[in-house]
Order: C-alpha cells, then sequence, then structure tokens
C-alpha cells in the first residue's frame, strides 16, 4: 500500500508559478489621478528575495499545515487523512513619491490579481481539492530609510486535500 504524501509542496509550486506567469510591473496609473511607478519592476519568488530587490516584491512563502483523520473506516491508506493548510503570500511596493496611496493601491492590486489566479483554478492544477483566498492585510509605512513609503500586505490561500 503506498501512503500519499502532503500536497502542499506541490500546490505551493503551481501557485509561485501561476502568479509569476499572470502578474504583470505596475502600468503607472492608479485611481484619483494619481500615477504609480510604470519603472518600477517587478519579482515573484519562493520565500524572499535574495540581493536583487525591485520596487515590487510577491515572496509564496510559509505553509502552515492541519492534518486530521478524514475516514476512522479503512487501512490508513490513500484518503484517510484530511489535509488542510494555508499558504501565506507576501507583497511589497516601495514607491519613492510623497504619496502613500500608490504603494497602497498597488499592493492591493497586485492581491487581487493573485486572488483571481485562484479563483481561476481553485484546485492549483489539480494539486489540491479546492483552495480560497481567506484573509488579506494591507498596510503602508514609510521606510525606515526615509527613502519611499512601502504598501506590506499579506494574502493566505487555504487548501484542502485527502492523503
Amino acid at each position: 500500500m503506498t501512503i500519499p504524501s502532503s500536497s502542499a509542496p506541490a500546490a505551493r509550486l503551481w501557485l509561485f508559478n501561476a502568479i509569476k506567469s499572470a502578474l504583470t510591473p505596475d502600468p503607472g496609473v492608479v485611481s484619483g489621478g494619481s500615477y504609480g511607478d510604470p519603472a518600477a519592476s517587478l519579482l515573484v519568488c519562493l520565500d524572499g528575495p535574495g540581493t536583487y530587490q525591485p520596487a515590487d516584491i510577491v515572496a509564496v512563502g510559509k505553509v502552515g499545515r492541519r492534518i486530521d483523520v478524514s475516514s476512522m473506516v479503512g487501512s490508513g491508506g490513500a484518503g484517510w487523512l484530511r489535509e488542510d493548510f494555508g499558504i501565506e503570500i507576501v507583497i511589497e511596493c516601495a514607491r519613492g513619491t510623497e504619496d502613500s496611496q500608490s504603494a497602497f493601491e498597488r499592493t492591493t492590486t497586485l492581491i487581487d490579481q493573485i486572488i483571481a489566479v485562484v479563483r481561476t483554478d481553485p484546485t492549483l492544477g489539480g494539486s489540491v481539492l479546492w483552495s480560497k483566498p481567506t484573509r488579506s492585510d494591507t498596510e503602508v509605512a514609510w521606510a525606515a530609510d526615509h527613502s519611499s513609503w512601502v504598501g506590506q500586505g499579506t494574502l493566505t490561500v487555504e487548501c484542502n486535500q485527502r492523503i
């Protein structure tokens, strides 16, 4: 009897690749007549950036997993356990202007685009039974070196699979 392993690694990697394909650099236009930063580059990475740290960073990272028995009947083989896990995605958008709204809007736009990726294929390429975006948080802070406003956001995608 083969005991299946966690679906979290495959789901996380699928989400990273799908986000990387779907997101685009800042077009430079935000609501209210303000302008974003059309020169801002975008990095989508696993866990966090290395030495290359552009204005917009999306990091697919931490996975929190819960495992429970799906059914007390059976051999303990495939489908016996239910795996629920959350994949955390961290977004940072730096804007070197006096306008904090452009950093906020770019951060929320990226979160909305990532939500659209999940909604387009809630099975994350067949790696899970279902997934759904469950929580996002967005804030803007002045950079410690006083160089820019930084939009900081997180999005959690909850997943479910029987293993």
